[in-house]
């Protein structure tokens, strides 16, 4: 431990020798600070002796109470206030008694404000109530209208089953359809449409939405749908005279394109060509000739042996008559709603010698 304090002999022998002014001054507040490093730290100057004085004595020395004179009575008055303080306050009260009167008016304002919102929340609660209600009843009307449409379609498919196997139900059924609605009357009105078509020949497509009917040519006794016979030779012009009738027998969906492609190895007729759009409920007639290069063309070897057999050459026929049967047209129409449909039909050509 180091030597601070009285501990430090040579700060004990300057006390010694020049009293308290050996020990630190005293700051501007008449306080002595003290740093640990500073080896008079802890060191105060003080009386050894304390003096005792007579305090009853000491109190008479200083009474001053002088009860001879007549006693500071303070007048009784009534409360009083500085007139610049009351004039200031009258000041304050007028503006503050404005400020209630525009308050006040502020407050009817807005009692009036709530008055009619609470009048508009009644008649809002109303028509609420009210739209609450007829939701109510179309929901109501809305179950009797579904549970009817779904008897009316049962009963529709029932009436078609019954018409197509007994036409005298067909007939009474007919009437019964009549009353149902707008859209089972379309529905039967594309079903009649295509009955009527394919009742006259017509072919349907595999979603029942248009007919390709078969307009010239022969009668095939082997079922095929196109079939026509010739003679063609080299440098013929034959025409062959078929038409097809395509049909949309749908009630509101319009054919928007109509794409013909031949299938099989002998294409010996040409693309049919007609127009691309069929409106609903209507019909277009497309032409069909022949590919007279395929049939009777001479080729461009020496031996000019072009077309499919029999061919002409200058001494008379090669070959004898001959039946192409594996060509078939395939006929496929887009609707304007995305909807497509398909058919094919299958051909024939009988080509013979020229007698």
């Amino acid at each position: 431990m180091k030597n601070s304090g009285l501990k430090n002999e040579a700060q004990v022998a300057k006390i010694f020798v020049s009293g308290s002014t050996a020990l630190p001054a005293k700051n501007s507040n008449g306080v002595r600070l003290f740093e640990q490093s500073d080896l008079s730290d802890g060191i105060i100057a003080g009386k050894l002796i304390r003096p005792k004085y007579n305090t009853n004595e000491l109190k008479k020395s200083i009474d001053t109470e002088i009860f001879e004179l007549l006693p500071n009575v303070v007048p009784d008055l009534p409360d009083t206030v500085l007139r610049s303080i009351y004039d200031e306050s009258l000041e304050r009260i007028d503006v503050l008694n404005l400020d209630i009167e525009g308050l006040n008016n502020r407050i009817n304002t807005l009692n009036s404000t709530i008055s009619e919102l609470e009048i508009l929340n009644e008649s809002l609660k109303i028509e609420a109530d009210n739209q609450t209600l007829a939701a109510n009843i179309a929901d109501e009307q809305r179950a009797i209208a579904n549970a009817q449409i779904a008897e009316t379609t049962i009963d529709l498919q029932n009436a078609i089953q019954n018409s197509i196997n007994e036409a005298v139900q067909r007939v009474s059924l007919t009437a019964r359809i009549e009353a149902l609605s707008q859209e089972n009357i379309n529905l039967r009105e594309q079903l009649y449409g295509l009955a009527a078509q394919t009742a006259e020949g017509a072919k349907s497509g595999g979603n029942n939405t248009f007919t390709v009917k078969v307009d010239g040519g022969k009668v095939d006794p082997n079922g095929n749908d196109l079939y026509v016979s010739t003679n063609h030779n080299a440098g013929n012009t034959r025409v062959m005279g078929v038409k097809l009738e395509i049909n949309n027998v749908t009630a509101n969906n319009k054919i928007t394109n109509v794409q013909f492609t031949i299938d099989g190895d002998v294409k010996w007729f040409k693309l049919p060509t007609g127009p691309n759009e069929i409106e609903a409920e209507s019909f277009a007639t497309y032409n069909v000739e022949y590919d007279n290069d395929v049939i009777g063309g001479e080729g461009t070897g020496p031996g000019k042996r072009g077309g499919i057999e029999p061919r002409r050459r200058r001494i008379g026929w090669k070959g004898s008559a001959k039946s192409y049967e594996e060509t078939n047209l395939v006929i496929k129409v887009t609707f304007d709603n995305g909807d497509t449909d398909e058919i094919t039909l299958s051909t024939r050509l009988q080509k013979n010698r020229r007698s």
